[in-house]
């Protein structure tokens, strides 16, 4: 086992202003004291689109845009670790993704799997196969992205790969994806940050009023952290990672789990 202080960035974005964005980002950044700090969900760009044409000229190429250079150059001035919510642009498709970084090296991505209606007008999904585990150090770390968390398969493959703990970048404006977090971490006895943002956005027929709510939970299901709504928030707490998949009832949580795969 070991403890690593892990971070949370509930922030307002500025709709299509990356500028500002990565300012704030950077600021935050400069301030923060831990090992492994989380953004939200299209952090630098917003969420809310016309067309995909608008988005395509935000979206940036990963890991030679503009954002995850910043992040490079941010986690070795501060030598920790980042993770961040990016639009990405891949040739003709744009990717809801999230970007890792640490200590100045690129690190990895992961692109979102499970889209809402509205995502599927603007974004390609992500491939099922690439839920990669992300090592950092001795840590190994598992990411989604908001809708994500709703699929229970997800975190399951994430735990049997060995993921230590799941980072869940987020832009939700109801408490459901919360109360699903909080079941998915007490089902894989693993450790989840959800980072949510906060503020307004309109575009055609949308308006979208962004929750916060973010929270860090532990592998029993215990709040580390408040759940605050609605104001931009940085949180920081120290967090015991690499815990053996027990509980009161169950001695090798894994071996349950084994024989549902054995069962396919």
């Amino acid at each position: 086992m070991h403890i690593k202080n892990i971070s949370f960035a509930q922030i307002d974005i500025i709709h299509k202003d990356k500028s500002k964005n990565l300012d704030k980002i950077a600021s935050i950044i400069d301030k923060v004291d831990t090992d492994i700090i989380v953004f939200p969900e299209l952090c630098n760009t917003g969420y809310l689109f016309d067309c995909k044409n608008q988005l395509y000229s935000l979206a940036e190429n990963i890991p030679n845009g503009d954002t995850t250079k910043l992040l490079l150059d941010l986690s070795l001035k501060k030598n920790i670790s980042i993770i961040a919510g990016i639009a990405e642009k891949d040739d003709e498709h744009l990717y809801n993704s999230a970007v890792v970084v640490s200590n100045g090296k690129y690190i990895g991505r992961y692109r979102k799997i499970h889209l809402s209606d509205y995502e599927k007008k603007l974004f390609s999904r992500g491939l099922v196969e690439d839920t990669n585990i992300f090592e950092l150090g001795e840590t190994k770390i598992a990411l989604q992205i908001c809708f994500d968390i709703w699929f229970n398969e997800i975190s399951r493959k994430q735990i049997l790969n060995g993921a230590d703990i799941i980072f869940v970048l987020a832009n939700f404006g109801s408490d459901i994806t919360t109360k699903i977090t909080k079941v998915r971490a007490i089902e894989n006895l693993t450790p989840i940050v959800l980072c949510n943002r906060i503020g307004k956005e309109k575009s055609n027929n949308i308006n979208a009023n962004f929750l916060g709510n973010s929270f860090i939970i532990d592998y029993q299901g215990n709040l580390l952290s408040e759940e605050i709504t609605e104001i931009e928030y940085i949180y920081t707490t120290k967090v015991q990672l690499g815990n053996e998949k027990k509980n009161i009832i169950c001695n090798c949580f894994m071996d349950e789990i084994s024989i549902h795969l054995i069962s396919k």
